[in-house]
């Protein structure tokens, strides 16, 4: 199924994903992208239509850029939110807020956002947080996520079949 995880700390948020796409017990494909660079806007999302999901989502920025303005997490989150449902997906959206620090939040498949800190979505998503939570420091740098965010998927990679070691990651600095 591939993994995705976010770390938000002092520095921003990072998103990070493996490339495995997995159907039916078995490995379809190496080199499937899982997260997502938006320009001020990233999301790391598994499921079903991954593709479909981001298409649509890229789209949907498109327009509200044009019409709006630069997109904030809620915005964000309220769009992915009604694609998770529609496209069958879990995703991790990160974004800036109004007026303060790039935010994280998670988005399930059901349509449920909550505001996160550490989170993981896919088949390697429980060791992948629990890699997360044993060494997570909410005061550290960017580059300091990066390679915890890393570190964790590559815990998940060892003892998870679903999950691989390409590695993609996003970052959002505050």
């Amino acid at each position: 199924m591939s993994t995705v995880l976010g770390v938000r700390c002092a520095g921003g948020v990072v998103l990070a994903g493996d490339r495995v796409a997995v159907t039916g017990g078995h490995v379809r494909s190496r080199t499937r992208q899982h997260v997502f660079d938006f320009g001020r806007v990233g999301v790391a999302v598994v499921g079903a239509d991954v593709d479909g999901f981001a298409d649509r989502l890229d789209s949907e920025l498109r327009t509200y850029r044009t019409e709006r303005g630069e997109v904030r997490i809620d915005p964000l989150a309220r769009m992915a939110s009604d694609l998770a449902t529609e496209f069958d997906v879990s995703a991790l959206v990160a974004a800036p807020d109004d007026g303060g620090p790039p935010q994280l939040r998670s988005i399930t498949a059901d349509g449920s956002t909550t505001d996160d800190d550490l989170a993981a979505f896919g088949s390697g998503a429980s060791v992948a947080l629990g890699a997360l939570e044993a060494s997570h420091d909410s005061d550290a740098t960017l580059d300091d996520a990066e390679i915890l965010a890393r570190d964790a998927l590559r815990a998940a990679a060892e003892r998870d079949a679903g999950t691989g070691t390409d590695i993609d990651t996003y970052r959002l600095s505050a």
